[in-house]
């Protein structure tokens, strides 16, 4: 019984509905094809309605003619009639009126079924939405305004504002208008959708109440208006599968309507996703969306082909049938029953319904949007976005719909290249002193890194670099090079890991950064190109790995640690031949010089060939290792047999002390580069340096703290930097 009563309240709506979108579409001049125009709606209330009740993945769903598409059929209809030659007459303008109409039916729904069938109906979500709510407040003007021509005749405009008010007119239209403001006033105060059909049938009630109580007939009111005059002697089926019919239909017009009708798929699939993502939250219960496409494209279709228009999923009504209890697809079943009665009744059942019900609809469902989109968006959407809304909305209202939707697009490029732009495309900004290579070096070398580190300048970069956010790199890199208050730049670290991807512009700021570099006297260093991202920069003139003026490396950890590698080359210190001494390598950092030969007597020399493990993962860790000359890598080996690179370390640094002061067994192994010499500090040794000689110990730990500590500072100043 729920879904019932519930179908018929749905019903009402529905087939008032109906007759306001035909009179919407077939205003005017065209007013004579009011009468089809409804068995068109009719017909789509029915197909769509009872194919949808059953193919959508939600089973209250309420399909209907749609209030989004209906003022683009109007502007369509409008489009064609003066588009005919002078000699079509009146039939051969509605008959191609109605096939043009049916036609976008039919296509439009082939559409939306490939959309769903692929599995694409998210690609919608990337339209901006603002946008949406651009093209959704000038549906809602469109309906406004379109709801004085369907009352009166006569077009909305500055010129013609005067006649509007002659007593004739304005008795057409203020009931109307009075209707749709009492709906919209008492649907924003109460918020209740069964209110809808309440006071539409209220309104009803009364004019034949306020009829009865004036002494006056029904023939009276229909020929003072009130009533419409519906073609009698003609069903309202359009009758378009007629073989006789369509040759009549002025086929060659059609073409000139193809963009409106790109613009009713658009608006269709933007709105399917809408009313469907809004049903969810609603109902709470997922809905399969590309489904719902696919289910509103065979609708489409079946209504395409029966001579209907286009209709999808009705938010507002399918949160109607809700509300009032229902959850079965029997109630969109009956509705679409009861318009298949209300089809075969034909024109008598619809001539008793006043002209101003429909209009005041239509007033009412324009105002909706345009609330939503003028007065409720601006509470909730950005400053920016809402101009998008307005402006795409003034266009629509001043220019054209077509011109909206080319606008709209446009707006949508735009807010793109402005919001992306806004995201910077450098994460982080490092010297190198905050961000040093995974290579272990004696803590001498560490100090001169640290007071050169300013010569590296590291950009971590994010995103696709495009032309929108290139030239900031670019300005970015001049600045730091140009800035005399910090030392000469001798490196710019570029880390692309991030990237997704360049544009034409990206390699020009890059190819004018290479030219900076040779002006300045620095080396553009990159590291971590994607293969597409490499293909690109070598038309850009980075056709090798090594130049001059830049270097690429395959990661950040190679490029930083070639940096400091050239620092270091140029520094005494560095080049100093005294520093392979291990004595001498420990003389600035060793606590107490005088106990410095003591410990050395407790370290066993060692030469390890090139190649040998000297620490191997898994074993126990009995030792640990000073580097007198020579180079190791620690590496993390993996059971399949890989390895990964962790570290490298050189003369004058420790090997293997966490795992021997933890007395945990070796997390990675240490491989050596070339060969070495090594000096072995064992567990044993450490225990009797312990007992026997505690002060010389006490040195060996406070230098150990020293060596550990550098490590822990240079860790806080990345992790500091990266914070920030």
């Amino acid at each position: 019984m729920t879904s019932l009563y519930v179908g018929c309240v749905v019903a009402v709506f529905t087939v008032i509905a109906c007759l306001s979108f035909a009179k919407l579409i077939f205003a005017g001049n065209l007013s004579y094809c009011v009468t089809a125009g409804i068995g068109m709606a009719l017909i789509t209330a029915v197909l769509t309605g009872s194919i949808m009740a059953w193919r959508s993945s939600y089973s209250g769903t309420i399909a209907i003619p749609q209030d989004r598409t209906a003022p683009i059929l109007a502007i369509m209809a409008a489009q064609i009639a003066s588009g005919l030659p002078v000699t079509a007459n009146a039939e051969t303008k509605c008959l191609t009126i109605l096939a043009a109409i049916a036609l976008t039916s039919v296509i439009t729904g082939a559409l939306l079924y490939v959309v769903g069938h692929y599995q694409l109906g998210n690609l919608s979500r990337f339209i901006p939405y603002p946008v949406v709510g651009g093209f959704l407040a000038g549906s809602g003007w469109l309906l406004a305004v379109g709801s004085i021509r369907a009352m009166t005749g006569e077009s909305l405009s500055l010129a013609g504002l005067g006649r509007l008010f002659e007593n004739g007119q304005l008795m057409k239209w203020l009931p109307g208008v009075l209707l749709g403001l009492v709906l919209f006033m008492t649907l924003r105060r109460f918020r209740r959708p069964i209110l809808v059909p309440g006071v539409l049938v209220g309104a009803v009630a009364m004019f034949y109440c306020i009829l009865l109580a004036s002494g006056s007939t029904v023939v009276e009111a229909r020929a003072s208006g009130w009533l419409p005059t519906l073609q009698s002697g003609s069903d309202l089926h359009p009758r378009l599968w007629d073989i006789s019919l369509l040759r009549q239909v002025h086929w060659a017009s059609l073409p000139g309507v193809a963009g409106l009708a790109g613009t009713i798929l658009l608006t269709a699939i933007i709105s399917i996703l809408l009313n469907s993502s809004g049903l969810e939250l609603i109902v709470q219960q997922e809905i399969d969306l590309n489904r719902e496409l696919r289910a509103a494209g065979l609708a489409n279709m079946a209504a395409g082909l029966g001579g209907g228009m286009l209709g999808f999923q009705s938010l507002s009504l399918s949160r109607l049938a809700y509300e009032l209890g229902s959850r079965t697809r029997w109630t969109g079943c009956v509705a679409a029953a009861l318009c298949a009665a209300t089809l075969f009744l034909g024109p008598a059942t619809l001539s008793f319904l006043p002209g101003f019900v429909p209009g005041g609809l239509l007033l009412f469902l324009g105002l909706s949007f345009l609330a939503e989109w003028l007065y409720d968006a601006w509470f909730k959407i950005p400053l920016a976005d809402y101009v998008v809304v307005v402006l795409i909305l003034g266009v629509i209202g001043t220019v054209g719909y077509l011109q909206g939707v080319g606008f709209g697009v446009l707006a949508a490029v735009f807010l793109f290249i402005h919001n992306y732009s806004r995201v910077g495309v450098i994460t982080h900004v490092l010297t190198g002193a905050e961000q040093q290579s995974n290579v272990d070096r004696p803590l001498t070398h560490q100090r001169v890194l640290r007071e050169h580190g300013q010569q590296v300048y590291v950009l971590k970069l994010q995103g696709f670099i495009f032309f929108g956010t290139a030239n900031t790199l670019l300005h970015d890199i001049r600045q730091r090079a140009e800035n005399r208050t910090l030392p000469a730049l001798s490196f710019v670290v570029l880390d692309f890991r991030r990237v997704s991807g360049i544009d034409s512009s990206a390699v020009l700021s890059l190819a004018r950064a290479r030219q900076l570099a040779e002006k300045q006297q620095f080396v553009l260093v990159l590291s971590h190109l994607p293969p597409h991202i490499r293909q690109l920069l070598l038309r850009g003139g980075f056709d090798r790995d090594e130049a001059p003026t830049y270097r690429i490396f395959p990661d950040l950890d190679h490029g930083i640690e070639w940096c400091e590698a050239r620092i270091l080359e140029t520094d005494q210190l560095a080049r100093d031949p005294a520093t392979t001494n291990l004595r001498s390598q420990f003389g600035e950092t060793w606590p107490h010089p005088g106990s410095l030969n003591r410990f050395m007597a407790y370290l066993v020399e060692q030469k390890v060939p090139e190649g040998e493990h000297l620490i191997r993962q898994g074993n126990l860790a009995d030792a640990l290792y000073f580097l007198e000359s020579g180079e190791v890598t620690t590496v993390l080996e993996s059971v399949n047999g890989g390895t990964q690179r962790l570290r490298r370390q050189g003369s004058g640094t420790v090997v293997g002390e966490l795992g021997l002061f933890l007395g945990v067994p070796r997390t990675a192994s240490v491989v050596t580069n070339k060969e070495c010499l090594v000096y072995r500090l064992s567990a044993s040794a450490l225990e009797r340096m312990k007992d026997k000689e505690p002060d010389v110990a006490a040195d060996f730990y406070e230098f150990m703290v020293r060596v550990l500590a550098e490590r822990v500072v240079n860790s806080n100043k990345i992790i500091r930097t990266l914070s920030e």
